[in-house]
């Protein structure tokens, strides 16, 4: 009896379940083209270095474990001016089992493989999944999720980032205000604080639970105040994980309610320490 189940969804990858690990396709020295799925991932998970380290061949997996969740980097190819195959598709494919079975995953979340700009015919790449993992000793799942190809988007894109000096608190009525903030809502110092002393409502915030990778929206006088919640504590750091879900959940609101207009700091570029070129690419994405 097979084992192994494959449910296909129109979820978007970066929305799968935390449950599930996360695996994409790679070239051997883990570079992409912007905009694509590999690039995405490359900037919202980072060490790429420490990928490249391990001078993984094609064929093979590479592993991150990020928050209790593993990252696999199947990698079927060995630069991106190759074409995927089928075999290292599928040897690729065993390597992550195996890693799998060790750490005893069961459920993991991927794209249809290869399927884009490779060529390959999702449904013999579907029948390499169930023949790898038919004879599993558990049940597993595998979760086949959309993404969205941002390289053309990102030549011509629709987002305009202008950077300036000056006092966030002054910019134009029209613009919604951002900050990032933790989920306990301490704001008690730099611009978090004068973010409470000016709107307050901090007993709002607190009612809207929202936890990190989500967003706090407060309205006044009919601007739109988000508050990108990064982290738990005041005390921790924010990751460009959470930054990620946390802007993914302010432009939901933002199409909802025809906002086109925000004056943002350099987020998490302070006391968090996060790359402000870095950012401003989760920013264009």
């Amino acid at each position: 009896m097979a084992n192994v189940k494959i449910v296909e969804s129109k979820l978007d990858i970066f929305h799968a379940p935390q449950t599930h690990s996360l695996a994409h396709a790679v070239e051997s020295s883990f570079t992409a083209e912007r905009g694509t799925l590999a690039w995405q991932f490359a900037l919202i998970y980072g060490d790429v270095d420490e990928l490249r380290q391990r001078r993984v061949s094609r064929g093979n997996c590479a592993v991150l474990e990020h928050n209790a969740r593993f990252i696999y980097y199947l990698v079927t190819k060995s630069s991106l001016y190759e074409a995927s195959t089928y075999d290292d598709v599928q040897a690729a494919l065993i390597c992550m089992r195996e890693h799998m079975r060790n750490h005893e995953i069961t459920k993991v979340a991927m794209p249809r493989i290869c399927c884009g700009h490779d060529g390959l015919d999702w449904k013999q790449v579907k029948r390499l999944l169930q023949q790898t993992f038919y004879q599993s000793e558990y049940p597993i799942e595998i979760l086949i999720c959309e993404h969205e190809d941002m390289s053309k988007e990102l030549a011509a894109p629709k987002c305009q980032i202008t950077e300036a000096r000056g006092n966030l608190f002054s910019a134009p009525e029209n613009y919604a205000l951002v900050h990032s903030v933790s989920a306990d809502f301490a704001m008690c110092a730099g611009i978090n604080l004068q973010f409470r002393c000016k709107f307050g409502q901090v007993d709002e915030l607190k009612r809207q639970h929202k936890h990190t990778g989500n967003v706090a929206v407060l309205e006044q006088d009919g601007r739109y105040i988000y508050n990108l919640v990064t982290k738990e504590r005041s005390h921790e750091k924010c990751t460009y994980t959470a930054l990620y879900y946390a802007l993914l959940a302010m432009r939901e609101h933002m199409r909802e309610h025809g906002v086109t207009k925000l004056a943002i700091p350099r987020l998490g570029c302070g006391i968090d320490r996060l790359d402000w070129l870095r950012v401003r690419s989760l920013l264009d994405l």
